[in-house]
């Protein structure tokens, strides 16, 4: 039974480094911001969910009970295990996608649904490797398992956008198309845990400079990786700031969105700017209230988007207005209308 200080170790390196990375997916998330209810709901099954299912996996495929991270000592390379984790991820990622189907828009949202997922895998990794014991936790040790959380994090993130990509396509489409995003991400899992060891045996010499060779190489992959995950991001931010212009000008006309929110509402430097000028004149209170009106702006045109590009099977339209009346009441509540 583990001591105290151990679990106490094991839930910090599991939960700060996966806190953060929510906090990171909520301000990539610009326009349209998912439910905190959802992204917790993506860590927790992550964490959860997705690692029981492994581990119930490789026992009955006749490999050992545990998740032990890439770099653990002893363990040899097993190309069944990324397959299993990434299956499990991709498996959970489907099951929340189609739970909160409203809410799952595209690219953008894929890599943030898949990327909280990943990061839950990744805490749930360092929480069990953890536990067998702190005395093999070096400085060294710590960053491996924060990288390793990253790693988790951006496979994830690759099946994610493949399934944002795919959800307007026919549904044998987005079938085939998931299996070729969790086969990318199972893909890359394997050649970053095993090329290290691959390489050693090949060479017949398994030291030290081939060892750091061959995992800077693999290490490299996923960088690029997260390189390119970075500028779909990017892509996306551009794409949904001309969703919110197109959808919400006729809204400026009918006195539902303000000129001053639509003027901010695609501009990161005009929102911060204007939430520091309500701090200072009118409070947290204010902050707030401007933020939830981005928010439900931001909602209100990717509902009317959807609208128009699933008109058989689009969102209930019911949803516009009940976004519209709570814009105005935001609105009508927001200090810098009696001003």
């Amino acid at each position: 039974m583990p001591d105290p200080m151990t679990i106490l170790a094991a839930l910090l390196l599991a939960l700060v480094p996966s806190l953060l990375y929510l906090f990171v997916l909520n301000l990539i998330d610009r326009y349209e911001k998912e439910p905190w209810r959802i992204l917790v709901a993506c860590l927790g099954m992550g964490a959860l969910v997705a690692p029981t299912a492994s581990l119930a996996a490789l026992i009955v495929l006749g490999r050992p009970g545990d998740l032990p991270p890439a770099f653990a000592p002893g363990r040899s390379p097993d190309a069944l295990i990324g397959v299993v984790e990434s299956t499990a991820v991709g498996i959970v990622l489907v099951a929340i996608v189609r739970s909160v189907r409203e809410e799952f828009d595209d690219v953008l949202d894929g890599v943030i649904y898949g990327a909280a997922i990943g990061a839950g895998f990744g805490a749930a990794e360092s929480f069990l490797y953890v536990l067998g014991g702190t005395s093999q936790l070096s400085t060294i040790t710590i960053a491996q398992l924060l990288i390793a959380g990253l790693n988790h994090a951006f496979y994830g993130a690759v099946i994610g956008a493949v399934l944002g990509w795919a959800r307007d396509l026919l549904p044998w489409q987005s079938a085939v198309a998931t299996v070729l995003g969790v086969g990318t991400a199972a893909w890359l899992q394997v050649f970053h845990d095993t090329l290290p060891l691959i390489m050693a045996r090949v060479l017949g010499k398994p030291d030290a400079a081939a060892g750091t060779a061959s995992k800077l190489l693999a290490d490299a992959v996923n960088w690029l990786g997260i390189l390119a995950i970075v500028v779909i991001v990017a892509l996306s931010w551009r794409r949904e700031a001309r969703i919110l212009q197109a959808e919400l000008h006729d809204e400026v006309a009918h006195g539902v969105v303000s000129s001053a929110d639509y003027a901010t509402v695609t501009s990161f430097g005009g929102r911060l700017r204007r939430q520091a000028a309500l701090l200072r004149e009118d409070g947290l209170g204010a902050v707030i209230r401007l933020r939830r009106r981005y928010a439900a702006e931001g909602e209100l045109a990717f509902h009317k988007w959807q609208l128009r590009r699933r008109a058989a099977h689009g969102p209930d339209p019911a949803r516009g207005d009940r976004l519209r009346d709570l814009i105005r009441s935001l609105d009508d509540a927001s200090p810098e209308a009696t001003r």
